[in-house]
């Protein structure tokens, strides 16, 4: 009887170890999930804040801007010099002011007059361009502006040069910030994911112009990801793409960042680090894991107490006497 109960025992200790085994693996697959659930929540509250704040400073910039084209004399000084220095150092005072990286004048055919950062190049016909041509039709329009001959990437705007809302526009103004290191480091700051912006060459392969993470360990990973770079192309609801920077395993939603003409001159992508998001939850692993070995213990302790004092319950049997 005592080797029956010590089976009874050790089943139970056995069937109490499978129930506290199931039970942590399941609570963590399931602390796993909330944990790549919350991940994936921060990513979009991220790409969300991230366009937000470019459209934000787009929207400031050209309101700045339009209200500059008002000015009789500024579009005086523009338009009618007959010099070319002279149009350049108007546009330059009106950059600095602005807190612009450039900008550019052309006339009413779209010809470039003026550009701060390229002094020499002039007379070049930008009309074809979508926020050259927004412009000379009255228009206000914003958009990506790729410099491929410096590898940058650039938010500009584009407002008419005109007397009043209803004459015909006599040139167009544009003006530009950098998308650059400082501006993803004021986003990590404010939406607490790391940010990387590239821009794509003519061949749409990507190279990074703003990161917070180190550029020779990002940029040839984002490059690596084809796949994902060639979704994003026609996908405006985010990509997900995997990437591993200084051994983290970081997990980013990229979104393109658009010209005018709607075609993707780049893109950003939000990260966060997929460890880091774990970690909140290794407290509920943790405790989960420790119950289980004072459970599994106690189990254990109960099982030889009973093979000790014997199986509880059972009378006991006095010896039989012969006469």
């Amino acid at each position: 009887m005592a080797r029956r109960g010590a089976r009874v025992a050790a089943g139970a200790t056995l069937s109490i170890a499978a129930l506290l085994a199931m039970t942590l693996g399941v609570t963590t697959v399931q602390a796993n999930r909330l944990a790549v659930e919350s991940l994936r929540r921060g990513l979009a509250d991220a790409r969300r804040g991230v366009q937000s704040l470019l459209a934000g400073r787009a929207a400031n910039l050209a309101g700045m801007s339009r209200v500059s084209t008002q000015v009789p004399e500024f579009r005086e000084r523009l338009l009618k010099s007959d010099e070319h220095a002279d149009v350049l150092d108007q546009a330059a005072a009106y950059r600095q002011l602005l807190g612009a990286a450039w900008v550019l004048v052309t006339n009413e055919h779209g010809i470039l007059m003026a550009r701060t950062d390229n002094p020499d190049e002039v007379d070049v016909d930008l009309s074809r361009g979508a926020l050259v041509a927004g412009a000379l039709s009255g228009e206000v329009s914003s958009g990506a502006w790729r410099d491929d001959r410096l590898h940058q990437l650039f938010m500009a705007v584009a407002v008419p040069l005109r007397a009043s809302a209803s004459a015909a526009p006599q040139g167009a103004f544009l003006a530009a910030y950098a998308i650059a290191d400082t501006l993803a480091l004021e986003i990590k700051q404010a939406t607490t994911s790391d940010v990387v912006f590239f821009a794509l060459d003519t061949l749409d392969h990507p190279y990074v112009v703003g990161s917070t993470l180190p550029r020779e360990q990002v940029g040839p990973a984002l490059a690596a990801d084809t796949a994902a770079l060639g979704r994003l192309a026609g996908d405006s609801g985010g990509v997900e793409i995997s990437v591993l920077v200084g051994g983290e395993h970081l997990i980013g939603l990229a979104s393109p960042i658009r010209s005018a003409g709607g075609d993707a001159f780049g893109g950003f992508v939000a990260f966060r680090s997929r460890e880091r998001e774990l970690a909140s939850f290794a407290w509920l692993r943790r405790t989960l894991a420790v119950a289980f070995v004072l459970a599994l213990g106690l189990a254990v302790v109960s099982a030889r107490s009973r093979r000790t004092m014997g199986t509880p319950g059972l009378p006991s049997i006095p010896p039989a006497s012969y006469p």
